[in-house]
Protein backbone atom coordinates (compact mmCIF):
# COMPACT_ATOMS: atom_id res chain seq x y z
CA UNK A 1 0.00 0.00 0.00
CA UNK A 2 1.15 3.68 -0.90
CA UNK A 3 0.57 6.65 0.84
CA UNK A 4 -0.31 9.97 -1.60
CA UNK A 5 -2.22 13.30 -1.56
CA UNK A 6 -4.67 14.43 -3.77
CA UNK A 7 -3.17 16.76 -6.63
CA UNK A 8 -6.71 16.86 -8.77
CA UNK A 9 -10.18 15.94 -8.08
CA UNK A 10 -13.37 16.51 -10.59
CA UNK A 11 -16.51 15.70 -8.52
CA UNK A 12 -18.56 15.98 -11.67
CA UNK A 13 -16.43 13.01 -13.22
CA UNK A 14 -15.55 11.39 -10.26
CA UNK A 15 -12.04 10.67 -11.16
CA UNK A 16 -8.92 12.15 -9.53
CA UNK A 17 -4.92 12.25 -9.18
CA UNK A 18 -2.96 11.06 -6.51
CA UNK A 19 0.77 12.27 -6.06
CA UNK A 20 3.00 9.89 -4.39
CA UNK A 21 6.64 8.79 -4.82
CA UNK A 22 5.87 4.99 -5.47
CA UNK A 23 3.68 6.95 -9.23
CA UNK A 24 6.11 9.14 -9.97
CA UNK A 25 3.42 11.25 -12.89
CA UNK A 26 0.90 11.04 -10.47
CA UNK A 27 -1.62 7.84 -10.48
CA UNK A 28 -5.24 7.93 -11.63
CA UNK A 29 -8.24 7.54 -9.42
CA UNK A 30 -11.78 6.70 -9.91
CA UNK A 31 -14.98 7.30 -7.04
CA UNK A 32 -15.59 3.37 -7.30
CA UNK A 33 -12.30 2.72 -5.50
CA UNK A 34 -12.72 4.93 -2.79
CA UNK A 35 -13.39 2.72 -0.18
CA UNK A 36 -13.40 -0.03 -2.14
CA UNK A 37 -11.53 -2.09 1.15
CA UNK A 38 -14.79 -1.30 2.97
CA UNK A 39 -17.60 -3.02 1.01
CA UNK A 40 -18.59 -6.58 1.91
CA UNK A 41 -17.87 -8.73 -1.19
CA UNK A 42 -20.65 -8.62 -4.32
CA UNK A 43 -21.63 -12.47 -4.57
CA UNK A 44 -21.70 -13.38 -7.95
CA UNK A 45 -24.33 -12.46 -10.42
CA UNK A 46 -25.55 -9.96 -7.47
CA UNK A 47 -25.78 -5.79 -8.19
CA UNK A 48 -25.11 -3.86 -5.81
CA UNK A 49 -27.07 -0.07 -5.30
CA UNK A 50 -25.07 1.98 -2.36
CA UNK A 51 -26.73 5.21 -0.58
CA UNK A 52 -26.56 7.59 1.93
CA UNK A 53 -23.20 9.61 0.57
CA UNK A 54 -20.57 10.37 -2.18
CA UNK A 55 -17.51 8.82 -2.50
CA UNK A 56 -15.17 11.68 -2.98
CA UNK A 57 -11.71 12.38 -2.31
CA UNK A 58 -10.54 16.27 -2.04
CA UNK A 59 -7.73 18.45 -2.72
CA UNK A 60 -4.50 18.29 -0.32
CA UNK A 61 -6.52 14.87 1.23
CA UNK A 62 -3.90 12.24 2.36
CA UNK A 63 -4.75 8.96 1.17
CA UNK A 64 -3.32 5.15 1.46
CA UNK A 65 -4.05 3.39 -2.14
CA UNK A 66 -3.16 0.25 -4.05
CA UNK A 67 -2.53 0.76 -7.58
CA UNK A 68 -1.63 -1.00 -10.69
CA UNK A 69 0.82 -0.32 -13.75
CA UNK A 70 -1.25 0.49 -16.77
CA UNK A 71 -2.45 3.65 -19.39
CA UNK A 72 -5.46 5.53 -18.26
CA UNK A 73 -6.29 9.10 -19.74
CA UNK A 74 -2.23 10.05 -19.95
CA UNK A 75 -1.34 8.47 -16.72
CA UNK A 76 0.86 5.05 -16.37
CA UNK A 77 -0.64 4.32 -12.92
CA UNK A 78 -4.09 3.95 -11.83
CA UNK A 79 -5.73 3.18 -8.48
CA UNK A 80 -7.80 -0.07 -7.64
CA UNK A 81 -7.97 0.70 -3.97
CA UNK A 82 -8.38 4.13 -2.21
CA UNK A 83 -8.35 4.81 1.62
CA UNK A 84 -9.08 8.31 2.89
CA UNK A 85 -7.75 9.42 6.41
CA UNK A 86 -11.33 9.75 7.10
CA UNK A 87 -14.68 8.12 8.43
CA UNK A 88 -16.61 6.67 5.59
CA UNK A 89 -19.73 7.81 4.84
CA UNK A 90 -23.05 5.89 6.71
CA UNK A 91 -23.94 3.69 3.63
CA UNK A 92 -27.41 1.78 3.40
CA UNK A 93 -26.04 -1.21 1.16
CA UNK A 94 -28.32 -3.57 -1.11
CA UNK A 95 -27.56 -6.35 -2.54
CA UNK A 96 -29.66 -7.72 -5.37
CA UNK A 97 -29.64 -11.26 -7.05
CA UNK A 98 -28.92 -10.77 -11.12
Amino acid sequence: MSKGTVSIWNGEQGWGVIESADTPGGCWAFYSHIWADALPELKPGHSRMIRGGYRELFVGETVDFTWEITQQDGYSYRAISVTPQREHPQWTIEDTPG
